[in-house]
Order: structure tokens, then sequence, then C-alpha cells
């Protein structure tokens, strides 16, 4: 047996080019998941959203309401996504050593979180203000 042998029985890590859509589709949810079960503020961002899709389906939001919505939720989750991809490479390649760069790279993509984050708020309040201040005017009467 030669090593060229031995290398393809230990290699069973994935290092080429996904070969169909279904290879693909699993390593996509594979990250999704990778992502749910690591970053505590995802999960949060999801409760949150759901949270949100809970309201909006009590007050009857409109099409165009919906539309914001959706934008201000996938923003913000996208920002989680790309912040987590940076935080991995970043430790990658620094290690448990300390650089500045790095330290920017994170910080950077934690701001772009919560630039999101700030960006949803905004949206749901404009969006949840009309529907649910009569509500709360007409219990604290």
């Amino acid at each position: 047996m030669d090593s060229k042998d031995n290398k393809k029985k230990d290699d069973t890590h994935q290092v080429h080019k996904n070969s169909h859509f279904v290879q693909a589709f699993g390593h996509a949810m594979a990250g999704i998941g990778e992502l749910l079960v690591r970053e505590r503020n995802m999960r949060f961002h999801i409760f949150a959203a759901c949270v949100v899709l809970i309201v909006g389906i009590y007050v009857d939001l409109g099409r165009s309401d919906w539309l914001w919505i959706s934008v201000a939720v996938f923003t913000v989750i996208s920002a989680e996504f790309l912040n987590t991809v940076v935080e991995a490479i970043v430790d990658l390649i620094v290690g448990e050593n300390y650089h500045p760069l790095a330290k920017v790279a994170k910080d950077v993509a934690s701001g772009g979180v919560l630039a999101a984050a700030a960006f949803a708020i905004v949206v749901g309040i404009l969006i949840f203000q009309p529907y649910l201040l009569p509500n709360l005017q007409m219990i604290f009467r």
C-alpha cells in the first residue's frame, strides 16, 4: 500500500467543488445549523423575528409592511452570517495571537450587525406604531 492509498482513506473532508446541487444544499444547511449552534446572537435574532412574525400576523400587516419587515429581518440575519464568517476567518488566521487588524475586522463586522439591528428596530417602530399605539392607549385609559 503506497502513501497515496493511505491519504485517500484518511482524507474524509471535502476539498473540491460540490459535484451537484444536493451536495451544495447539504453544506448550506450544515452552515446554517452550525451558525445556530455556535452563535447566541443569531438565536436571539431568530427569536425576535418569530415575535415580529406573530405580532405581524396578529395586527394583520399589509403587503408593503411585510415587505419592509422582511427586508429588515433578512438584513440582520445576513449581517450575522457575515459577522460569523469574518470572526471564523480571523480566528483561523491569527489563532490565539492578538493583532490590531484582527480586532478591527471583528469590530467592524460586529458593528455591521449593530447597524442592521438598528435599521430593523427603526423599521419595526415605523411599521408597528400605527397598529400598536391605539391598542396601548386603550389599555392604559
